[in-house]
This record gives structure tokens, sequence and C-alpha cells, in this order.
């Protein structure tokens, strides 16, 4: 009878049964508990939606409107081979190293074709799903580190799980993943990610079928976290720690096979990623101008985003190290030490808080500036690492359990910080509208980022403002006058106001700096075509075609430029060129039979 009494107090929620005999099963038994309600995480993820509704009326902003509405790879399913097949990899696309998101933004693009609001509904509703996953994974992992509390401590242990993933959800620091639609790759590494750890929990080493089922779908989640952007090697890693802290008592045979395939399907990807990527035209330096600079450099960028995490206001959209001038590197390495410390202690107390540590600094150290990186910090970088905060929370709020008011204490602050963080991320996301207040706002914080200068000039001459444009061009060559793009685009800016010379000028600097550029080239013999430098302007747009043998532009007007100078046969088989590039070209069609009829008077004068 007493035996019966406590398996219904169990089925009634009164009391978790112990955990099993392995060392980190999660017991079914606390299933009716612990797992049975299915509309938490729903919810969650429908508040979340909901926080970042006003981002679904924002434009592209940053690298969004090139890489969906000019490279134009996405918008073709003709593309998907080189996708599947990794082709990509050696490709110089904008995110040819991920191809990934590559399938992922395609898949969009087929749905949404070129208008922002479905990619940003699609953002919101990764990151929604993020955030369910993530409050699923704790209420497993929260199964295995309790040993059987009251009930009012099962209660008090749901409220924590959703109170650390409301902060990891309504962070401001994610506003940048999720309304900056280029940036949708953080939010694919941690959606395979969380789901990868799942799979672990899930794994089974006394029953085939589902090892395998798991431990396959864990492998793949592994293999697709990296495909989605470098940083998501940490998924693997995540899945040995997992198992170090919580499985490790198990069978290992079936373990080390279930991990080893994860690490070998990852580091395959990156070898072929590394060994198959194109020379790239832009040189990264190491922060600071040298490999022991990081060092020295890179703790005071980790302490300064500390500080944004602990409270997000003065974000930016480029960061430079102005940004960090208060901070010491002293300073900075015994905020580290105090930090890391405090993550060790949590770690011996808590499995939970060990696995959230491991999930933080693996997700940041892929993304910190060891190997040169185009930002040297960026509010995307800790959208895994915010998840692994969160897990250390929710260990920090499980300790205070055994305290009398300790729980609520603690909990206060959090729960407390939820409507201010509300309030900073709608304020972000007005930000991420467009690229004209996203840049103004980031030059607002980083007033020496000539990122931030460029992007706003881009704004403004489309917009029309080409005075204003020109003028933030000469800001951002003024900080950094080694940028061939910036010198391309103030070329474009000056031509428009009729400034030839000026532009002339600001393309040749360009091309010192990379030689390769089409555009400048094309957008130089359009130039020598229009002052009736024929000859000049066929020297350039042969250039581009040595470069881009498939250059339609450059082939079209080399057949006019041709056809100037009397070179009819040459300018057909240009213009027949273009047309086999694009069958419905009107212009090279029309050109084409222009220089046939010429031809034909030729030959029938003679």
């Amino acid at each position: 009878m007493a035996k019966r009494s406590q398996r219904n107090q169990a089925s009634d929620g009164n009391v978790l049964p112990p955990a099993s005999t392995r060392q980190g099963s999660v017991p079914k038994s606390a299933f009716p508990t612990l797992f049975s309600a299915v509309w938490v995480p729903l919810v969650l993820a429908a508040v979340t939606f909901l926080v970042y509704w006003p981002s679904l009326k924002s434009d592209f902003v940053y690298d969004a409107r090139e890489e969906i509405l000019t490279e134009g790879f996405i918008s073709s399913v003709s593309n998907l081979p080189a996708i599947l097949s990794l082709k990509v990899l050696s490709m110089n696309l904008i995110l040819g190293d991920r191809p990934g998101q590559l399938l992922y933004m395609m898949l969009l693009a087929f749905v949404c074709g070129k208008g922002p609001f479905g990619y940003h509904v699609c953002s919101n509703l990764l990151h929604a799903t993020n955030v369910a996953l993530l409050f699923v994974l704790l209420r497993r992992l929260m199964a295995v580190e309790l040993k059987e509390p009251a009930k009012s401590n099962v209660l008090k242990a749901q409220l924590a799980a959703v109170a650390v993933t409301l902060i990891f959800a309504l962070h401001s620091v994610v506003v940048e993943p999720v309304a900056g639609v280029s940036f949708s790759s953080d939010l694919l590494v941690t959606f395979f990610t969380l789901l990868a750890l799942l799979a672990a929990t899930a794994f089974d080493s006394d029953q085939f079928c589902v090892s395998m089922l798991t431990g396959c779908a864990g492998t793949f989640c592994a293999f697709a976290a990296v495909a989605c952007k470098e940083s998501g090697m940490a998924a693997a890693l995540l899945l040995v720690v997992y198992w170090f802290f919580f499985r490790r008592g198990e069978a290992k045979g079936p373990w080390f096979c279930f991990l080893g395939s994860a690490i070998m399907v990852t580091a395959f990807f990156l070898a072929i990623r590394f060994l198959w990527a194109p020379p790239s035209r832009i040189h990264l330096s190491y922060l600071g101008g040298s490999f022991s600079q990081v060092f020295w450099l890179q703790p005071r960028l980790w302490v300064y985003m500390m500080g944004k995490l602990l409270w997000p206001t003065q974000l930016s959209a480029d960061y430079t190290l102005e940004n960090m001038s208060g901070i010491a590197t002293p300073f900075a390495l015994s905020v580290l030490i105090v930090v890391v410390s405090l993550q060790a202690w949590l770690a011996t107390k808590s499995r939970l808080g060990a696995l959230g540590a491991a999930i933080y600094w693996l997700g940041l150290v892929t993304v910190s500036n060891f190997i040169p990186l185009y930002r040297i910090s960026a509010d995307r970088f800790y959208y895994l690492p915010l998840a692994g905060v969160a897990m250390q929370l929710l260990a920090l709020l499980l300790l205070t359990l055994r305290a009398r008011n300790g729980f609520w204490v603690a909990l206060a602050p959090l729960l407390a910080a939820l409507l201010p963080l509300t309030l900073l991320t709608l304020a972000r996301e007005d930000v991420f509208a467009s690229d004209l207040s996203l840049w103004r706002d980031t030059l607002q914080v980083s007033p020496l980022s000539w990122t931030a200068h460029n992007g706003l000039a881009i704004a403004l001459f489309q917009k029309g403002r080409v005075d204003e444009a020109i003028e933030q061009y000469q800001k951002a060559l003024e900080i950094n006058p080694t940028i061939a793009q910036v010198h391309t685009n103030l070329g474009i800016a000056l031509n428009e106001k009729g400034r030839v010379d000026e532009a002339i000028e600001q393309y040749q600097k360009a091309l010192q700096i990379d030689s390769n550029l089409t555009q400048v080239h094309n957008n130089l013999g359009n130039i020598f075509f229009k002052r009736g430098q024929a000859d000049e302007a066929i020297t350039q747009y042969e250039m581009v075609l040595l470069i881009d043998p498939d250059h339609l532009e450059a082939h079209y007007n080399l057949g006019l430029a041709l056809l100037q100078k009397g070179r009819f046969t040459e300018a057909m088989a240009q213009f027949q060129e273009a047309l086999r590039l694009k069958p419905d070209f009107g212009l090279a069609r029309n050109n084409l039979a222009k220089v046939q009829a010429i031809v034909r008077q030729g030959a029938s004068a003679k």
C-alpha cells in the first residue's frame, strides 16, 4: 500500500521519484511533472514572436539587400546542386562558405520572393523556436539535476526555467541576428546545437534502435550547425561536454560511436571548407596588427561585451577598439579571472552550470579574434553564448532552492529585468528598421566606424542624397583609406554628380588595392566610352572579361565599343555572347540586328 501511495504521489506531481541509477539519464517517471506542460514552451515562443512583431515591417539592412536582391545566387533553384555538393565553398559568394545558411536562404527566396516581410517572419519564427527548444532542454536537464524535490520546489524550478528562458528570448543583443536577415546563420547554429543536445538527452545506449536514431539525428545536427557557420563547430564539442558531465557512467561504446561521428563530420566540413576556400579579395589582419596583440586586446572585448549582456544599452552594429578605450587589459584580465573562477565553482556544484559555462565559452571562442574576423565583435556573436548564460542562471537558481527565501531573492532581479529588457529590445528593433536608422545609430555609439559611414553613405545615395553620401564616403576613407569598395562607391557617387575626373581617380585607387574589381573596370570603360575614347573603353571591358568571362554587361558594353570602332564582326560576337547569357536581353538583340544589317549592306555594296 505504501508503494502504491508513493506511485500515486509521483503521478500527481507531489514528489519526483529518484533519478535513474545511471548517472545522467532522464528518469522517465519524471515526465508527468517536468515534461507534461507542452503549452509552456509554446506560450514562450508566442510571447517571443509578439515582442519581435515590430521587426516584420523592417526593410533589408546590412548585407541582406546584396545577398537577396543583387547577388542573385539564392533566387535560382538551379544553384541548389552547388550547395548540396558543397561546391559553393570554392565560390566567391557573400555566403559561399556557409552552405547551410545558403540552403536556408534559397528556401526562403523560393517561398518569400524578394520582399523583406517573409524573411523577417521566418527569422522571428526561428528565434521563437530556439526559445521553445531551450526551455525544453532546460526542463530535461533539470529532471536529472534535481533529486526528489518537494512539489513547491518543482514549481519553483519551472518558474526559474521560464524566467531564464525569457531572458534569452527578450535580451536586446538578440535583435541583431533576428532583425538582420543576413545574420540568420547565428539563429541556425543555435537551432541545430540545441537539437543536437536534445538528441543527446534522448540517447539510450541500452536500446539499439533508439541510440541509432538519436545518434544519427545528433550527428546530422552537428554537421548542419557547422555548415551554417564556422562557430557551429561548438555543437560537436558540446555533445562531448554533455556526455562527460551527465552520461559518462553509461556504456561507452555506443556513446563513443555517436560522439566520434559528430566530431568526424564536423572536422570533415572544416577541412574541405579551408581547402576549397577561394583566395579572399579582402585582406584580414589580426586584431592590433599581430597575433600576439590579440591576447592583449581580446580580453577587453570579452569584458566589454559582458557589460552589454549585463545591461544592453549603447549597442552597436560595428564595435571598434575605441568603444573599449575605457577598459584596461589588466582590469579585463582581473574580471575574467573572477568570472571564470565563479563558473568553475558553479561547475563543481551543478552539472547544469558546467554545461552552461561550456556553451558560453565554446560558442564565444569560435567567434573571437584568434582567427582574423571581418568584425572584431558583434551582438550576433553572443546569441548562442546567451543560451549558456541562461543555463548558468538556472543552475544558480536551483542551488538557492535549499535556502528558505533565497530562491525568491535570487529570482526577483531576473523577473524585474524582463520589462526593461523588452522595452530596450523594442527600441532596438526600430534601429534595425532601415539602413538609415541603423547606421545613424551605429555612428552615435561608434563614431570611428568606417563601416557605419560607408553604410550610411550607401543608404543616402539610394535616397538620391548624393552630396551627403559623398561626405560620408570621404569620412569613411579618412578612417580607413585601404578599403577598395569605399573608393569604388565614392567614384560612383562622384560620377553621378558629374565630377568625372575625381571619379576616375577614386576608381584608380580602388584598382591599386584590388586589380580584380570587375565593377570598377566596367565603370571606367563606361566613362571612356561616353568620352569617345573607345580604345580605352575596350581595354577596360576586356579586363572585366579576363576576370569574369560570363560578365553580361561587359560583353554588351564591349560590343557597343567595338561597334563604335567599326569592328562589326567582333561586335556581333559580343552581342551573341550577351544573348547566350541572357536570351531575353532586348538591347543586345536589337544591336545585333543592327550590326548584321550593316554587314549585309556592306556585303551587297561590294
